[in-house]
């Protein structure tokens, strides 16, 4: 046994195939011929002690030598104790480890080293406590391959679901980036659970991310990366299910982002596989179906980088010269102030936003007063009570501020203020159309009267608030973007 220890300590990931396979075939060998034979514990923990080379061995004969020894030791090593107290231990050290479990891979660095001498009698040498390793990590090698593994779910991954679920039900406990961000890549040693987990939680998340509430591109960034660098595992290839094998999901609910942290752990995929047992779940060798993973990633990967572009990329506004232009070349004031209310559409009410940027760019200086006055109005509504995505409020954030470098004229008489406190935006844009074309849109209710709202002191008024308001609501995306151009 000394000798075989001192292989096994050879065999660790990265190791060459040819001198490493000989090493864990003839230690599960030794194991399968006597499972619950003298030195079954030994053996069983040597195979344990190995799983982190095995893990990247995916599809090689070893690997599936390894889950059928470990499988028939957790049986015979139990059956030395029919009891469940019959060893006298009331805890053994791997429910510990299932309790805190963080990775498949992470986790297993909690198994005894076979290189130090058990002590006899304690739990870490019980066959108990063996059986317990060797259930966990074949079902770590091979996803459903034993039975008995207890249904522990680990503290962090309830705390993930948890957290999970108030974001995509739209209740975020704090900035939902930081919740999302911790999914956004896959854990370093990816198991076929680990790959499950990490895709189907992506999946879960892609459509809150990607629904305008998320305005830091480098989440969308990390999470296209990630899928995309899981692909080579996930081959483009037909599999041997039949409809409705595949697990049907409720994508972007906090259920399925449940049934993808619940991959990640030993207990979790035992939960999934007593639903599987209970029918109305599908089976774990269905969960962890590449073929069944690549559809979710690429569908994943593709609805962010349509995201990317619609949130952040620049967007064709010329076409809305025909909404929002008079023939004679005058602003068609109804349509584009009823446009700046939200929650009516707010991709169309950001499209004219940076419509009305554009639009104040291309008078330049000399264009109609009143046309740059009523612009800079709806810029600075927009900047104030719209959700805008980061790269239309970056163009309208440089537009304000060349206005607030070069601001109009003239002395303000105006005692009572500008603005009535409170204003509702619907309000506020009425009185702008009336400003604007008092013939065609009827004067607001009470009349608040037009004056003050083109006041040059007031303009200057909504113009700074403007750029505060994208600033403190894109202040980490503005500091990141000045670093690059920095250096």
């Amino acid at each position: 046994m000394s000798e075989l220890i001192e292989k096994w300590a050879g065999v660790a990931p990265g190791a060459a195939p040819e001198e490493a396979d000989p090493v864990v075939l003839e230690c599960a060998r030794l194991l399968a011929v006597e499972p619950g034979g003298e030195q079954a514990v030994l053996l069983t923990l040597g195979l344990v002690d190995m799983a982190p080379y095995v893990l990247g061995r995916r599809g090689a004969p070893v690997e599936r030598a390894v889950v059928d020894a470990l499988a028939a030791a957790a049986k015979a090593l139990d059956a030395r104790f029919p009891e469940a107290d019959g060893c006298g231990h009331t805890a053994h050290p791997y429910t510990g480890t299932l309790e805190r479990w963080d990775t498949d891979a992470s986790a297993l660095h909690d198994a005894p080293d076979v290189r130090v001498p058990l002590a006899p009698g304690g739990a870490e040498a019980c066959p108990r406590n063996a059986a317990g390793w060797a259930r966990t990590v074949a079902d770590v090698i091979l996803p459903g391959s034993v039975e008995g593994i207890p249904d522990i779910v680990p503290e962090d991954h309830q705390s993930s679901i948890s957290s999970l679920g108030s974001v995509l039900n739209d209740y975020p406990n704090g900035d939902p980036f930081w919740d999302l961000d911790v999914h956004a890549v896959p854990p370093g040693t990816l198991t076929r659970a680990a790959l499950a987990g990490y895709v189907v939680v992506a999946h879960a998340n892609c459509w809150y991310v990607a629904s305008g509430r998320i305005r830091q591109r480098s989440l969308f960034d990390d999470m296209i990366e990630g899928l995309e660098s899981v692909l080579p595992l996930l081959p483009d290839a037909p599999c041997a299910h039949g409809d409705g094998e595949h697990p049907a999901l409720n994508s972007g609910s906090d259920q399925q982002a449940t049934e993808g942290i619940h991959l990640q752990s030993p207990g979790g995929r035992a939960l999934l596989r007593q639903e599987h047992e209970d029918g109305y779940g599908a089976s774990l060798e269905a969960w962890t179906c590449t073929t069944f993973l690549r559809a979710l990633a690429v569908e994943a990967r593709d609805h962010l980088r349509g995201a990317v572009d619609a949130l952040f990329g620049t967007r064709e506004t010329a076409h809305l010269d025909a909404v929002y232009l008079r023939p004679d070349g005058r602003l068609d004031i109804g349509p584009l102030s009823e446009r700046h209310v939200p929650f009516k559409d707010e991709h169309a009410s950001a499209e004219a936003a940076l419509w009305a940027a554009r639009r104040y760019e291309e008078l330049g200086p000399d264009g109609p007063a009143p046309d740059r006055s009523v612009l800079l109005l709806l810029m600075g509504t927009a900047a104030e009570s719209l959700e805008l995505p980061y790269g239309t409020a970056r163009e309208i954030l440089d537009v304000l501020r060349t206005a607030a470098a070069t601001p109009a004229g003239g002395a303000c008489a105006h005692e009572d203020g500008h603005a009535p406190r409170r204003e509702r935006t619907a309000d506020r844009m009425a009185r702008v159309a009336h400003l604007y074309a008092p013939d065609l849109c009827p004067a607001p209710d009470p009349v608040s009267g037009g004056g003050p709202l083109t006041c040059p002191v007031h303009l200057a008024e909504v113009v700074a608030k403007g750029i505060a308001e994208i600033e403190e609501q894109f202040e980490a995306e503005l500091e990141a973007e000045e670093e690059r151009l920095t250096g």
